[in-house]
């Protein structure tokens, strides 16, 4: 695991997706954060009739680098594995002296520790901004150590789950691809679900919106960015003004908590993308060590799993389908889409599984 060559090949792999996580997260994480700073004390230093300077910050999740890094790491996983398995490299790799298992946790280990020292130093760098800015007669820090603790375990989750999907999988088409696709299941299987309810009920639709909300809610726990969902950081010393119907204020009263909107969900939330690892991760170490190379290059490495993506693709096309055409009062369109989707999702899927995508050298 811990062999020079090893960790040379990883990095000479890997090096430009690497660097270009590092600027991403530089940038928008401790950069932006200094530059909201200034921006919030030339607008305190504005003199203006009128004009009154009340601070406000924001960060949102998805506002911010996470989404962003997450593709990074995908992309990185699909090149250490689904690209070597395109260009037929990995016969090589294996027929160097290193054990299967060394090679998968050095590719593991790469990305991982590279998630953990740049959120470090973000981490130290975005603390030291605080203390020395603007921010600091404003803010507390404590919702950002808590972002970048729930941040890193997600990150490794999705790095960890993308290794996974690459195990099984024999071309870096289909290990992105199925990546995207499992990641965001869990809220699409909402919309699959609740189309299937609401045509086979007479429910209104405002009973429909609430069943959605309600299975989006069990489905979340399943969802490896559900730590991240809610999550955001806000401070506003705006205060709280009424006006009457025509537009005068009435009163002005300061926030008796800046805060008030900041959402941080439960460190129990922590539970599912530390399950995604320990389940797996060793499962990827289990399946790597028993690639079989003739397969590569086609969607599946294990014909064992042929039948099972068929039956899975075919169903989730079929609902699809069925949420497309169907409605209330419209089971006969349903079924159609339904059965539609599904037909054609097979054929299509029964040729693809049978091709191979590989490209020569190494």
């Amino acid at each position: 695991m811990f062999h020079k060559a090893l960790w040379m090949r990883q990095w000479k792999q890997g090096k430009y997706i690497i660097l270009l996580f590092w600027l991403i997260s530089l940038y928008q994480l401790p950069y932006k954060y200094y530059q909201a700073a200034q921006t919030a004390l030339n607008q305190s230093k504005m003199k203006l009739d009128d004009y009154v300077y009340y601070y406000s910050y924001s960060f949102n999740t998805f506002d911010n680098p996470f989404v962003t890094q997450g593709a990074i790491l995908i992309a990185l996983a699909c090149l250490l594995i689904g690209w070597e398995r395109n260009n037929q490299s990995t016969d090589f790799l294996f027929s160097m002296p290193f054990k299967r298992k060394d090679i998968f946790l050095t590719k593991w280990l790469l990305g991982v520790l590279n998630i953990i020292t740049v959120h470090i130093i973000c981490w130290i760098s975005m603390y030291g901004i605080k203390n020395i800015s603007f921010h600091n007669e404003y803010q507390v820090f404590t919702p950002f150590h808590s972002y970048f603790v729930y941040a890193t375990v997600v990150l490794i989750a999705i790095y960890t789950f993308t290794l996974f999907i690459g195990t099984i999988t024999g071309n870096i088409f289909s290990q992105s691809s199925l990546t995207a696709i499992l990641l965001f299941l869990p809220y699409g299987s909402v919309l699959l679900i609740s189309g299937f309810i609401y045509t086979h009920t007479q429910w209104s639709l405002e009973a429909m919106g609430e069943i959605e909300v309600q299975t989006h809610e069990y489905l979340q726990h399943v969802g490896i960015i559900s730590p991240l969902e809610s999550f955001s950081i806000n401070y506003d010393y705006h205060p709280i003004e009424t006006f009457d119907d025509y537009g005068n204020k009435l009163s002005s009263v300061l926030q008796d908590n800046p805060m008030e909107h900041t959402s941080v969900p439960s460190p129990w939330t922590l539970l599912t993308p530390f399950a995604y690892i320990m389940i797996f991760l060793p499962l990827s170490i289990f399946l790597y060590t028993r690639t079989p190379n003739e397969q590569n290059g086609k969607i599946l490495l294990f014909p064992s799993l042929q039948r099972w993506f068929m039956l899975c693709t075919v169903l989730c096309f079929g609902l699809l389908g069925g949420r497309i055409l169907g409605g209330r009062d419209a089971l006969l369109s349903y079924y159609i889409g339904f059965f539609l989707f599904a037909i054609i999702s097979y054929f299509i899927f029964t040729r693809l599984l049978k091709l191979k995508f590989a490209f020569g050298g190494r």
